[in-house]
């Protein structure tokens, strides 16, 4: 009996080792099976992201949710018939401001550039992966030299790739909506300013985004992860740049369709303005979140002069009664969020 129960165990063992070297063998991501009818829903979604200027093409894949965890030390992605391996830089659990649980996984294409020896946790941005795991679904962000490719899920059980040109991404506006600091009745979220202190220990800065439901209609994924994703890609920057500053979102706000601006582009100032009567519950949820800076999430609607827009602040460089911004949702692949964050710091 014992060298059957002895054999018994080899048997397990073996079979078990064979499982993991197969399972290890799949790539995380690689082409879709068999082509399966599309449904309307999914033809709408494809039409508007080929309708991006920056759209270059897009593929649907097979993703593999499970293979995203704390612990998984490389990933074999088959990305646009490409073989490609990644190794983790790091990882990280996330608190979603219902209350759920998403992971994050930072790490490398191979072969990439060495890490930079001061900063153990540094992400080549020129063979980067970043992607968010939110139950069954992945969002993320992968640049491959001057490729940029962006998994998103499409519904509830499909994903695509989509393959950007970041030369054609539309501008960012430049120009601040205000040109001098509002007058009248501030916000109380916050009385510290956005820029980092001479503390060595980090400065966190607690994020609201605002999205409004059209907005989320048409992006057909996990809205929440393509918000975590933009904090994830803006704090990768800080490490990167060895900057104390870490972001974090603490809330997320699905709000109705705004009436049409005054002028094309003032969303921002819609939850900032007391006196317009507009949004005004948002500054409520602000102030009880504690967050310091207001994102107001938007499709690529065209701005005053027809053209269309990554985003714009309220302010360069802010403090707690301006710290908004709002960001066109195709463009946070290409860190529009980052770099809307960044001029609310006073960064050009």
């Amino acid at each position: 009996m014992k060298v059957i129960s002895t054999l018994m165990a080899i048997l397990v063992i073996t079979l078990a080792a064979l499982f993991l070297r197969n399972l290890e063998g799949q790539p995380f991501l690689g082409a879709a099976p068999d082509p399966v009818q599309a449904d309307v829903a999914f033809q709408k979604a494809l039409k508007t992201i080929e309708a991006f200027p920056a759209t270059q093409s897009v593929q649907e894949v097979s993703v593999d949710p499970h293979a995203i965890t704390l612990n998984q030390k490389t990933l074999n992605l088959t990305l646009i018939d490409h073989p490609i391996t990644a190794t983790k830089v790091r990882t990280e659990e996330v608190t979603n401001p219902d209350g759920s649980q998403s992971i994050l996984w930072f790490g490398n294409l191979e072969p990439h550039a060495s890490v930079q020896p001061d900063i153990p946790q540094w992400q080549d941005p020129q063979n980067s992966i970043t992607l968010v795991k939110s139950g069954e679904t992945i969002t993320g962000m992968i640049r491959q030299g001057s490729q940029l490719f962006e998994i998103r899920p499409v519904g509830a059980d499909r994903h695509v790739v989509v393959v950007l040109d970041g030369t054609k991404m539309p501008p960012e506006r430049e120009e601040p909506l205000l040109a001098k600091p509002p007058s009248g009745k501030k916000t109380t979220a916050s009385s510290r300013s956005l820029v980092p202190s001479a503390d060595p220990t980090l400065t966190h800065i607690e994020v609201m985004t605002v999205v409004p439901q059209s907005t989320v209609a048409e992006y057909q994924g996990d809205m929440v992860a393509l918000m975590q994703l933009a904090v994830a890609l803006a704090n990768q920057s800080y490490i990167n740049s060895m900057v104390g500053i870490r972001l974090r979102l603490v809330a997320y706000q699905v709000t109705d369709d705004m009436p049409k601006a005054r002028r094309p582009g003032a969303e921002p100032t819609r939850p900032q303005n007391f006196k317009d009567e507009q949004m005004d519950d948002l500054i409520a949820l602000r102030n009880k979140s504690s967050a310091d800076v207001v994102v107001y999430i938007f499709r690529a609607s065209p701005t005053g002069d027809g053209a269309l827009s990554c985003g714009q602040t309220l302010r360069n460089g802010s403090a707690a009664d301006t710290a908004f911004a709002m960001v066109n949702y195709k463009c946070i692949a290409n860190f529009a969020f980052t770099r809307g964050i960044g001029r609310l710091q006073s960064l050009r």
